[in-house]
């Protein structure tokens, strides 16, 4: 008898397992709105211009392949940090700070997820819906998973009374995740007075924030942006953020992320900055560093970091084109759903308010791929699959 006879058959991974599904469909009009992965106007992957250049200058440079420290690299940190909490935040904080290069957002995640259940707390809450690898992250670190109200299914809005009404029942030192913007599935987000109160319910009943932080500069500026975290830091709470590179750069395949903690003092960052490198070196001991030396390069030549954020917005406008696209011909359509809630969407998603059986029938009958929870990637638009997608959803809408 075999040692892994009783080895349980998983199911594949409901996100990236459609393109592996995608690309097997043999039919020619097909189109895949499943993983959240910019593309151009031609349905193609991208690759910016800044990061070609930055390559290029790396390349002539010659450098070494040497281990990098267990925390990652402090240029690349210190920029890192810049771009979420600001540069006069940093200047004038307090507190203490403790941050490491992960392999990005997702080992950002499972990093402060394995310190905080060995360290500090046991219970974490994430929103309901959430991205669906939060929940395989967070058990499989050890917290005890729990959901909390946000997206209601019958307005296609913030559930921001039954939001606050869970806040104010989690334990005190329990851990609440929070999407630091471009909510992951509905595309809602907090209003910037929604978030005070949250902060000051989070921070009245002694709960710690995990922002998570993904999709910086998919709704608006990178200042603004980072404005709920910013809020938190300002109002002195010690948090976590989990900070991921790989929308803002397009660097999906290099994994380029971080985790930083605030807090109180720097002392206790230090000792937190002790168990976090121990948790890293016993996993993969030390960072990539290809994708390290990307972003640093692109940060520290004005040239390129112009560039870049001159990049960073034609994605985003191209992605808010395609929004207001697919909007506008849902409702010259003969249709009977009210799409009006697509207006109040931001950012990579949009969640199209269909069931299960809609879906199957999108996949089955036009060879358009979604999550089962009807949330499309809105930069797998273009004008070639805008009609053909538009047609199928009033199509399977009807009654």
């Amino acid at each position: 008898m075999s040692f892994f006879e009783s080895v349980t058959q998983l199911p594949e991974d409901p996100i990236l397992h459609l393109p592996i599904a995608f690309a097997a469909d043999p039919r020619t009009q097909k189109v895949n709105l499943g993983v959240g992965s910019y593309r151009d106007s031609n349905g193609l992957p991208v690759v910016l211009n800044c990061v070609r250049k930055a390559e290029a200058e790396l390349s002539s440079k010659y450098l070494n392949k040497e281990y990098q420290p267990i925390e990652g690299n402090a240029s690349y940190l210190k920029a890192t940090n810049e771009l979420i909490f600001g540069s006069d935040f940093l200047k004038s904080y307090a507190g203490g700070l403790f941050s490491a290069q992960t392999i990005g957002g997702t080992g950002a995640l499972r990093l402060g997820g394995e310190f905080l259940v060995q360290e500090t707390s046991k219970t974490i809450f994430v929103p309901s819906p959430t991205w669906p690898n939060h929940k395989p992250i967070f058990t499989r670190s050890g917290l005890k998973m729990h959901s909390y109200r946000y997206y209601d299914e019958r307005t296609h809005q913030l559930d921001f009374a039954g939001l606050c009404g869970d806040i104010s029942n989690m334990s005190p030192g329990s851990t609440i995740m929070l999407h630091g913007s471009c909510h992951n599935p509905t595309g809602i987000d907090p209003t910037q007075e929604q978030w005070q109160e949250l902060s000051r319910l989070i921070k009245h009943h002694r709960i710690i924030p995990f922002f998570d932080i993904a999709y910086q500069g998919f709704i608006g500026t990178l200042d603004e942006d980072a404005r709920a975290i910013r809020y938190f830091a300002s109002q002195g709470h010690e948090m976590l953020v989990a900070y991921s590179y790989s929308k803002s750069c397009a660097l999906y395949g290099e994994r380029m992320g971080a985790l930083t903690v605030l807090a109180q003092h720097e002392e206790a960052a230090r000792k937190i900055g002790s168990q976090i490198k121990q948790i890293v070196r016993s996993i993969y001991s030390t960072p990539p560093l290809h994708g390290m030396q990307v972003i640093n390069e692109i940060m520290h030549a004005p040239a390129l970091k112009k560039e870049w954020l001159e990049e960073l917005v034609q994605m985003r406008d191209r992605i808010k084109e395609m929004r207001r696209c697919l909007i506008d011909g849902l409702e010259r359509g003969n249709s009977q759903k009210d799409w009006s809630f697509l207006k109040r969407q931001n950012g990579f998603f949009s969640f199209c308010g269909l069931n299960p059986e809609q879906v199957h029938r999108l996949l089955k009958d036009y060879g358009i791929y979604m999550l089962s929870n009807s949330r499309i990637n809105v930069a797998g638009l273009n004008k070639n699959n805008m009609d053909y997608v538009i047609e199928a959803l009033l199509a399977v809408t009807q009654s």
